[in-house]
C-alpha cells in the first residue's frame, strides 16, 4: 500500500482549493461604463495606498482616468486590486500602466505579478505601442522582473523617487 501516493493527492487538493477560496475576480471597465459606486471604490483604494500609506498628498484622481481602461479584482465584494491602462498618445506615445495597487493584505503573493500581466496583456491585445510607465524606485526590480527595461531616472513624482521604464515586448 502506497501511502504517499494518497498524501500526494490530498495536498494537491488542499492546496488548489486554497487558491479557489482566495480567488480574485478580474473585471476591465472604460472610465465611461463605471458606475459612480465602482469608481468611489477604486479611489478609495487608490487613496488608502498611495495618500494614507505612503504619506504622500497628491491629487491622485487626474483627467487621464477619464481616457482609461480601469482594471478591478474582487475577492467577494471587496476590491483588493486595481490598476488603470492610459492609452498611447496621453501620457506617453506608448500605451502606459499606472496607479498599480494591491491591497495590503494580498501583498508578498505574488499579485502584484498577477495584475501587472493582466494589464500587459490588455495593452498587448489593444496596441502595439509598447507599455511606458513611470514606476517608482523601490519597485524598479519588480518592473524589470517583468521585463520593463530602465529608460530614465531617477527624478521625483510627488516627492517620491521613480523611473521611467519601458516594456517593448520583446522577451528578454
Amino acid at each position: 500500500h502506497d501511502h504517499s501516493r494518497g498524501s500526494l493527492r490530498f495536498s494537491k487538493l488542499s492546496h488548489s482549493s486554497a487558491i479557489n477560496m482566495e480567488e480574485i475576480k478580474w473585471r476591465w471597465r472604460h472610465f465611461d461604463t463605471m458606475s459612480a459606486a465602482a469608481w468611489h471604490e477604486v479611489l478609495m483604494l487608490r487613496a488608502d495606498i498611495f495618500v494614507v500609506e505612503q504619506a504622500c498628498p497628491y491629487q491622485d484622481p487626474d483627467y487621464k482616468d477619464l481616457k482609461c481602461w480601469h482594471l478591478t479584482g474582487h475577492m467577494g465584494d471587496e476590491l483588493v486590486a486595481t490598476l488603470r491602462v492610459v492609452p498611447p498618445g496621453v501620457s506617453y506615445d506608448e500605451c502606459s500602466i499606472g496607479r498599480v495597487s494591491i491591497s495590503r493584505r494580498l501583498r508578498g503573493q505574488r499579485r502584484g505579478v498577477e495584475l501587472m500581466k493582466i494589464g500587459m496583456g490588455f495593452c498587448a491585445s489593444k496596441w502595439d505601442t509598447g507599455i511606458r510607465i513611470s514606476g517608482q524606485a523601490y519597485l524598479q526590480e519588480f518592473y524589470e522582473a517583468l521585463g520593463f527595461v530602465t529608460e530614465n531616472g531617477p527624478y521625483m513624482e510627488d516627492d517620491i523617487p521613480h523611473y521611467e521604464m519601458l516594456y517593448s515586448g520583446a522577451t528578454q
